[in-house]
């Protein structure tokens, strides 16, 4: 899997954009030039733009991989949208991490299907987010 991380000031988040398979090796790796990139920038929104990746994961391994309650050091201003293509091959996959952080009340992660919607959810909001 390749991909690009780039502090887009304008927009107030990280962009990564990802694509190929991946493996957890790949995502583990993804994630934290992500996170050393939002660090740097003092930036704790992050869109995660997958329209092009598969996951090479089995279930165990997806059921595996949120952890409850870490923010990575960003604390209550995290948020983290990951976009996908409707039509990928991955999306039940997808959909089934989005369901396990839920599940394990990790609210700041969510996914979308377009990337409008995404960058609406990322922005700053003047009141009660």
């Amino acid at each position: 899997m390749a991909w690009v991380v780039e502090y887009q000031r304008a927009n107030g988040f990280v962009r990564v954009t990802a694509q190929g398979e991946a493996d957890r090796a790949a995502l583990r790796e993804l994630t934290r030039e992500a996170m050393a990139t939002g660090h740097a920038n003092g930036c704790s929104r992050f869109l995660i733009d997958h329209r092009r990746t598969t996951l090479a994961l089995g279930t165990a391994e997806i059921f595996d991989m949120p952890r409850r309650g870490e923010d990575g050091g960003f604390g209550p201003d995290l948020r983290i949208a990951i976009l996908i293509d409707p039509a990928s091959p991955s999306r039940p996959d997808f959909e089934f991490y989005a369901i396990q952080c839920g599940n394990l009340g990790i609210h700041f992660l969510r996914l979308f299907l377009d990337e409008e919607s995404a960058v609406d959810w990322l922005a700053p909001k003047a009141s009660n987010e």
